[in-house]
């Protein structure tokens, strides 16, 4: 770092500005001189500023908190028997158990062919996660759960905006080709 060349000028403002950080500081305590019968004589220099009016936060009305899906004082062995775990063991699993075909496609070559675990992988993201898993894992989970047994059918509006832009502003030269 390079040290700043003091004139005559510079220094001069140097020490006005030292001074005048040591006249605020005699002045500061100058007026909130502590006394000796106070203790918190500090908060005086608080207590003596103006403070802005109508200061005051809203009050906040949190939600109920959201109800929990099992007892917590439940045993295990209570849980099994609401669940009916002797009749149905993969009940409590996250995911349903995979078909011996699909099994099968796991250890059949390696994955730099695109086969084995790769090709296993591709097939696994197809899947809709109502298909993999026995209930929503995640909170994400639950807002697309069960979609497309709701049987509806998403279209553009019919009175929707087009393509304003695309259409009037780009020019057609063959460079880019717009597919409607």
């Amino acid at each position: 770092m390079t040290r700043m060349a003091f004139d005559t000028r510079t220094q001069n403002a140097w020490k006005e500005q030292i001074e005048k950080e040591a006249m605020t500081r005699v002045q500061w305590h100058q007026t909130f001189k502590p006394d000796e019968n106070d203790d918190e004589w500090f908060k005086r220099a608080f207590y003596t500023q103006k403070k802005p009016i109508h200061n005051t936060l809203p009050t906040i009305i949190l939600p109920p908190p959201p109800k929990k899906r099992y007892n917590p004082n439940d045993t295990m062995d209570e849980l099994a028997k609401k669940l009916d775990v002797e009749h149905n063991p993969d009940i409590l699993k996250e995911m349903h158990p995979v078909s011996k075909d699909l099994k099968q496609v796991l250890f059949d070559g390696f994955s730099k062919e695109e086969k084995g675990r790769y090709k296993y992988l591709n097939i696994r993201k197809q899947e809709q996660p109502e298909q993999k898993f026995q209930y929503p894992i995640t909170s994400t989970m639950e807002y697309g759960w069960k979609l497309n047994d709701s049987g509806q059918k998403f279209r553009a509006p019919m009175h929707a905006r087009g393509k304003i832009v695309e259409e009037s502003f780009y020019r057609r030269n063959g460079v880019f080709e717009f597919k409607s």
